[in-house]
């Protein structure tokens, strides 16, 4: 995590620490205040008297005691008991303790807004975080030994990438144009490709006239994008903000950039002597990747045009897609147009837009395909693989959020899934359903060093090649050949300045995106064409899924599109699952699919069962790192944000969201997981099984001398005074009892359903009369071509049609089954645990125009009897004494993983 001071600025750190000032005043000012007027009270002889100075002593010291109903009442019983003897000593003495009990109440919160104040301070005082993989603990020859090893890794790192960028890697025009053309062989396709590049044509010239592209609106949408992306130091990312918030700073970068947009086609780097410095630098994933440090306003200027670009591009190619795709190759789901026929005569069935085939198209052109474009100059795609999800979401604003989706992973997740369950139900009936099982693969492979290699030649040949002027593409072969200098990227590195990028592009910014995205297209539709598979792509991780012949031919054209155009296959993420069903396997094509498992996450696809599987080695690696991690924490507030960051959604996604895909079974895997998981970090003592909550409180029992801490205040959100740890099991509790069935009951009952309602339109059929029969059968054929047909003969006419072919195009013609479709797919409700109407009234006194998250709606009802007895409230802390805009702006810093390379 960032240090603070790269978080906070200045003037908020000095407006935090007076706030943190004034309340330790005030609570020592409280505590001696009441010791005094207690002893006071104690004092008094008479009980009537000693209640009377409890009274004053609560005036004083209770905020709020004005408006207390409970004082105005006491005070007039007093008067009462003076005179009248049947208000006993007794009840006196139980109101005298109820008035003690809300000035300990006011003293419990003090003490825990006096804790607060110290655990930020702790956090603003910690020294800056040093990047070192050895944990704090280690001995001194095991860490100097771990910072070796990283130190020799980041080398061999930077190695290989010198020796990729520096040399081209040249590709043939005519081999690219060769393979693309016969792609494109009918008049449809070739109109469609004239079409595309005239759009891309026309588009990108009139972007490159435009006068003045950048203004305040333009720059603080392409600034926010780049504040998106995981590119900038900490240092540039500051700039950036500073950007934001100055109109006139926006209106002199505005009036820069459109003046060197203006001479665009003379545009050369600005780079200096010394060129653009490039250095490896940790993801958010703990992976290592080499970056150049761009000039700012470079950067903007380039990023700008990217994603304009981007918008150009996307909506074009979207449209080619859907002019040139190719399904009709699925033979076994298309019904013949003598099959279609049939089933208008027996079911007076007509095709349907509602079925499983539209929306699997649907959902891959809108969701899947060309997914990291983005669509909008405000729209940037980020692929999550390297997201550590930090932000938890525990309070949001009823008035302005938005149901947060699950991110693209997870969603290709569950479409895999489910097209597995629906491809091996293919020719399954409720009749066969225990000897039949359709044959069905999935190959998985990821491309080596594809945007560090990427070959120009080949960006130039497909710039062309969908009709981008030689303009822009002299304006990226200028940008691309980039003067990188490499002497600061390591140790001991020879200081050879300068030197001019030959092959790939720079990570992660928009032209990146731009031309990988633009190559691997190209690689969706040679598959789609020659196969018809839909390729589910996320940048340049792939899936291929289908029949097992199809994906062998699939996996086949890849690997010669890769020999066309330069690319190379990362061999240790390739593999794939067959599952032969009923059938044998084919060796044939058992032998042409790759070897190697088909893994997501920490999810490892079983090849003999077809289901995912948790890979327990996996998970424990990243365990015993996130200890290490936690151990290195500084501050108990960062050991909370890399706890939740790690435990509160990276293990989460990396298991898998749970789905009536995977059914609960899924879910029972991954509590299983999380028990180790807890067990590994925080073992027995003494033969008791460790916890969080008691680790938490032994911290802060060891650094800040405080015992008897509630366990709410380790679980409830900063909003409520609490540290606001995640806790990985109650959200799965809380969507747990939404899942009733598994995904094989899901298909049984639909294929009852099926077989059903076979039966039930072969009675209707059954009934009709010869005379209804014709008239149906005319409204097919001519009279003249009802003797000539073979789709009904004479002699089946009078015979309802076998349910083997009522069942065959169900992907195509059968609204039930998309629903069956959908329901695989989605992710079960949360089902909120329910709030007593004490705690629901309470808690909207508090948080008016705010909603909080159902874990910890789940954690104020555990602990609301206590918090209500001990501290009068559900909040543990007074509003004003809680540095919320502090707290949010570290929550909203990235974790990133410390994993050895």
């Amino acid at each position: 995590m960032a240090s603070p001071t790269s978080v906070l600025s200045k003037t908020l750190q000095s407006i935090t620490r007076s706030k943190i000032r004034e309340l330790e005043s005030r609570h020592k000012s409280y505590e001696a205040r009441k010791s005094d007027l207690l002893a006071q009270v104690d004092a008094a002889t008479e009980e009537q008297d000693r209640l009377s100075l409890l009274l004053d002593a609560f005036r004083e010291l209770y905020p709020g005691a004005h408006g207390d109903v409970l004082l105005h009442n006491v005070e007039r019983w007093i008067a009462q008991s003076r005179y009248d003897a049947s208000i006993p000593v007794s009840k006196l003495m139980s109101f005298g303790r109820e008035l003690r009990e809300k000035l300990d109440h006011q003293s419990r919160r003090l003490n825990m807004a006096h804790l607060y104040s110290r655990l930020l301070t702790e956090w603003m005082d910690q020294p800056p975080a040093v990047s070192s993989p050895a944990a704090a603990d280690d001995g001194l020859d095991d860490s100097f030994e771990l910072v070796e090893r990283q130190r020799q890794r980041l080398s061999e790192l930077v190695d290989k990438f010198e020796s990729v960028v520096f040399k081209p890697l040249e590709t043939s025009d005519a081999e690219i144009r060769k393979f693309l053309d016969r792609l494109f062989p009918d008049e449809k396709s070739l109109k469609a490709l004239e079409e595309l590049r005239k759009t891309v044509a026309i588009e990108t010239t009139s972007f490159m006239s435009q006068a003045s592209p950048f203004n305040q609106k333009s720059l603080t949408t392409c600034i926010n994008g780049l504040l998106t992306e995981d590119i900038l130091s900490d240092e540039k990312q500051a700039i950036l903000q500073d950007f934001l918030g100055s109109d006139v700073a926006l209106a002199e970068i505005a009036d820069v950039l459109n003046t060197r947009f203006s001479d665009i086609k003379q545009w050369q780097w600005d780079a200096g002597k010394d060129g653009i410095r490039v250095i490896p630098r940790a993801g958010l994933n703990g992976k290592y990747r080499v970056w150049a440090d761009d000039d700012i306003l470079q950067m903007i200027f380039v990023q700008y045009i990217g994603v304009r670009l981007c918008n150009i591009i996307k909506p074009a190619l979207k449209i080619f897609m859907w002019a040139v795709r190719q399904r009709d190759l699925d033979t076994n789901t298309v019904p013949t147009a003598a099959e279609s026929e049939r089933r208008k005569y027996y079911l007076s069935e007509y095709p349907t837009s509602h079925n499983v085939e539209d929306m699997r198209m649907e959902d891959y052109m809108e969701t899947f395909f060309l997914s990291q474009l983005p669509s909008t100059e405000s729209d940037m795609n980020r692929y999550d693989d390297d997201s550590d999800g930090s932000d938890d979401g525990s309070v949001q604003d009823r008035n302005t959020s938005t149901p947060k989706k699950s991110n693209i992973k997870q969603q290709l997740l569950r479409r895999l899934t489910t097209e597995l369950l629906i491809h091996r139900l293919r020719g399954v009936t409720l009749e066969n359903r225990h000897e039949a099982s359709n044959p069905v693969a999935l190959v998985q492979t990821d491309l080596q060093w594809y945007g560090t290699g990427l070959s120009h030649t080949t960006i130039y040949s497909l710039m062309r090649y969908i009709g981008f002027g030689q303009d822009w593409i002299g304006f990226f072969k200028k940008y691309l050949e980039a003067p990188l200098n490499l002497d600061m990227a390591s140790d001991n590195r020879p200081q050879l300045g300068p030197r001019t990028r030959k092959r790939g592009v720079p990570m992660a910014h928009a032209s990146e995106k731009l031309t990988g995205e633009l190559v691997l297209f190209f690689m969706d539709i040679a598959v789609n064409r020659e196969t018809g598979i839909l390729p589910y792509r996320l940048h340049d991780d792939i899936w291929l899924l289908g029949e097992p012949t199809r994906a062998a031919q699939a996996w086949e054209c890849m690997q010669l599109f890769a020999k066309v155009f330069g690319l190379e296959f990362n061999r240790s993420k390739t593999g794939s699952v067959y599952l032969p069903g009923a059938s044998n396997r084919d060796t044939d094509v058992s032998d042409i699919l790759p070897a190697g498992p088909v893994t997501i996450g920490f999810l490892q696809l079983d090849p003999e069962t077809g289901r995912w599987t948790i890979d327990q080695k996996l998970v424990f690696a990243h365990v015993d790192q996130l200890k290490k991690q936690l151990d290195e924490c500084n501050s108990v507030l960062s050991w909370v944000q890399t706890w939740n960051s790690c435990i509160g959604r990276f293990f989460s996604h990396t298991f898998g969201e749970p789905a009536f895909c995977f059914g609960r079974e899924h879910i029972s895997e991954v509590l299983d997981t999380y028990t180790k998981m807890l067990a590994r970090l925080f073992p027995a003592e003494n033969g008791v099984q460790g916890s969080v909550v008691e680790h938490l409180k032994a911290i802060l029992r060891d650094r800040f001398g405080v015992s008897d801490l509630p366990d709410a205040f380790i679980f409830l959100p900063e909003q409520l005074g609490g540290l606001g740890l995640r806790n990985p099991f109650v959200n799965l509790f809380l969507i747990r009892d939404g899942i009733t069935k598994t995904p094989e009951e899901i298909l049984d009952e639909y294929l009852e359903w099926e077989h059903a309602s076979y039966l039930e339109r072969k009675n209707v059929f059954a009934k009709e009369d010869d005379k209804y029969r014709y008239r149906r059968l005319v409204n097919i054929l001519s009279p003249e071509e009802i003797s000539e047909t073979s789709a009904v003969k004479e002699s089946e006419q009078d015979v309802f049609f076998s349910f083997d072919e009522f069942c065959r195009f169900r992907e195509r013609r059968q609204t039930k089954y998309r629903s069956v479709y959908e329901e695989l797919q989605t992710v079960p409700r949360t089902e909120d645990i329910h709030l007593s109407a004490d705690v629901s009234r309470k808690l909207k006194a508090f948080l008016a125009g705010v909603e909080i998250d159902s874990e910890k709606k789940w954690f104020l009802q555990l602990y609301a009897e206590e918090l209500l007895r001990d501290f009068g409230s559900l909040t543990l802390v007074d509003k004003q004494f809680l540095p919320v805009g502090v707290l949010e702006l570290m929550r909203g810093k990235k974790v990133t993983w410390k994993m050895v390379l």
